[in-house]
């Protein structure tokens, strides 16, 4: 623990004289003046050992055409992370006679796959995607290590100064606090890393596994402010993320959602662009002007290179601005400005049920209504990517 403190100590110290050297060459700096002070390497390694991000650096080139991928586009139905097994059943149920809904997306937070260091956890993927195999239906799994509710993100290892302390608060506009991860740090880069790594061995060749997305780039309002360094490294080791993603999951479409800030979002969406990760995002609002400047236009100006998934989220199904006052678009209209204006390959509908209005059932008529096109993809854009060499459908 004393050469856990120092570290910590040394680094933070770091950061102050030296303010434009990256996070991540931190610990090469650091590394010499460890073994100095514990006479030789002997003593850090016996304590624990530095997560060098070096060792899972990405190497995926930009390339016309970068393989096959599994490449079934649609409308999918999206659960939140708390999901109870007898929803899913019912859900699927629901979907079962529409082949243009292809299939189910799962929410699931960092914590809940990884509860111990190196002690991965993958059963509810494993049940959810054999129960969705079972109605002839894939998945989709939505990576989150970003939450609105504090505590519920990030696994509790990572909450040690080894990983910066691991998590931040943020401060939500309806006057919430969540966190995020400390992605910044070259120690939580790595460990994020290596889950996707162990994600994609376990799923990349399953047939089945139709999509990882990784949750939104909003940083969020720190409740205590963060350093410009900070921010700058937590972006850079995103897109060094998203590249590692698309090189383990080599057959199997990867998203990230776009939204805020951007100042950092446009060298994430020039790294999507040049490395095939598809891009989307959380939110389909018909009427933000924030979105509209923003959001959208790097969105619209990827479609038919790489994949785009967007999501409609509950606040979607209540307003048509975020954080604006109750008015429900219909489903009929988040669809069209999904297909017509976003030129969505897919999109993820959460099934909402919780509220009196019921989105999810007007999601459900909309889809059985006789005008609604009901074959291939439902209405969405289905060509492949010209980023892809080869789609396949299944």
């Amino acid at each position: 623990m004393l050469v856990l403190r120092l570290f910590a100590a040394l680094r933070n110290l770091l950061r102050f004289l030296l303010p434009n050297v990256p996070q991540t060459a931190l610990p090469t700096l650091l590394l010499p003046l460890l073994l100095a002070g514990c006479g030789g390497g002997t003593e850090v390694g016996s304590v624990d050992r530095l997560e060098f991000p070096a060792t899972l650096e990405p190497h995926v080139q930009a390339e016309a055409g970068m393989g096959t991928v599994k490449w079934n586009p649609g409308h999918y139905m999206a659960f939140a992370a708390d999901v109870e097994d007898s929803d899913v059943h019912a859900g699927l149920d629901e979907i079962q006679d529409l082949p243009f809904v292809k299939g189910m997306v799962l929410r699931v937070f960092w914590r809940q796959l990884e509860p111990q260091k190196d002690v991965y956890d993958f059963s509810r993927i494993d049940r959810y995607m054999a129960l969705a195999a079972a109605h002839n239906k894939r998945f989709g799994l939505l990576l989150t290590t970003k939450n609105f509710i504090a505590g519920k993100a990030a696994p509790d290892y990572l909450k040690a100064p080894w990983f910066d302390g691991g998590v931040f608060e943020v401060a939500k506009f309806k006057g919430t606090v969540g966190d995020n991860i400390t992605l910044w740090d070259s120690n939580t880069y790595y460990r994020l890393a290596r889950l996707v790594k162990a994600l994609a061995a376990r799923y990349d060749a399953n047939p089945w596994f139709e999509v990882l997305i990784i949750n939104e780039t909003a940083f969020g309002r720190p409740v205590i402010p963060v350093t410009d360094v900070q921010k700058a490294s937590f972006y850079d080791n995103l897109i060094r993320v998203d590249a590692i993603a698309r090189q383990a999951f080599s057959h199997t479409v990867v998203i990230q959602y776009v939204n805020f800030p951007p100042p950092y979002t446009r060298q994430v969406v020039a790294n999507l662009l040049d490395k095939g990760v598809g891009i989307g995002g959380p939110d389909v609002f018909l009427n933000d002007a924030d979105h509209e400047r923003l959001v959208y236009p790097p969105i619209v100006q990827a479609s038919g290179k790489v994949p785009v998934g967007m999501q409609v989220e509950s606040d979607c199904y209540y307003a048509r601005s975020l954080g604006g006052p109750w008015d429900p678009p219909p489903a009929r209209e988040l669809y069209d400005f999904a297909h017509n204006r976003l030129h969505s390959n897919y999109v993820f509908w959460h099934r909402v049920l919780e509220t009196a209005y019921r989105p999810w059932e007007k999601v459900l008529a909309m889809f059985r209504s006789p005008e609604f096109p009901a074959t291939g993809a439902g209405g969405l854009e289905t060509a492949c990517p010209t980023i892809y060499a080869r789609c396949m459908a299944q």
